[in-house]
């Protein structure tokens, strides 16, 4: 911890959740990031499990690193997102990360999901091509996002008869895990669900696009 705050003390940065300069998460808003796993269903995935809300600290220190290029963030978003997989794991399932963009890879320098999964010690499966360029999806509507993502996933490989457990960073309407769940079955794969870092909650509580919820 002492190497920490000397590290603090000669290089300062602002604070992901707070803006505060010292910590890249500095000690009143690292608690944000721990575990609060939860598991719901989603309309044409299945069990869906978020390591957290997407809101407050969570919500502020993954756009820092998706938007800032703030890698350094990624170790301590992984331990809510190695919740998440550890909770919605089954036997004889692949991990399966949703694929970036090769335009959105070469923007960050990096893929979200893989570096997180990397972080986490989590092995990936390579099954999707890199996605096919589409509009963000930020500020699109439940049906406006489904179409967004026609033809944004293709396969590398055949997966028919395997057991896939596809992987995020966020879930807001559910239509990314939706596309790829889709591209996944029609090659004969049997998704199980899937685990995300945080899924974006609703004025009523529950996470967008989710059908129901249990702890």
């Amino acid at each position: 911890m002492r190497a920490l705050d000397a590290l603090a003390y000669l290089f300062p940065v602002p604070c992901a959740g707070c803006g505060a300069q010292g910590r890249a998460l500095c000690a009143d808003c690292a608690p944000g990031l721990t575990p609060e796993a939860t598991t719901t269903v989603l309309a044409g995935v299945g069990p869906v499990t978020a390591g957290l809300p997407y809101d407050g600290v969570a919500r502020a220190a993954l756009l820092a690193l998706k938007e800032e290029g703030r890698a350094g963030l990624a170790a301590a978003l992984a331990v809510p997102f190695a919740a998440a997989v550890s909770a919605a794991v089954v036997p004889e399932v692949r991990l399966v990360a949703i694929p970036s963009s090769r335009a959105a890879r070469r923007r960050r320098g990096f893929e979200p999901v893989r570096l997180l999964a990397g972080r986490a010690g989590i092995q990936l499966s390579p099954v999707f091509l890199p996605a096919r360029p589409h509009a963000v999806q930020k500020g699109l509507g439940v049906d406006a996002r489904a179409r967004n993502l026609d033809g944004a996933f293709a396969l590398a490989r055949p997966v028919a008869g395997v057991r896939v457990l596809l992987l995020d960073d966020v879930v807001t309407t559910g239509a990314t895990l939706a596309a790829a769940s889709g591209v996944l079955r029609a090659g004969g794969a049997e998704v199980v669900g899937a685990a995300v870092l945080a899924a974006t909650p609703r004025r009523d509580g529950r996470s967008s696009g989710m059908l129901s919820k249990s702890s």
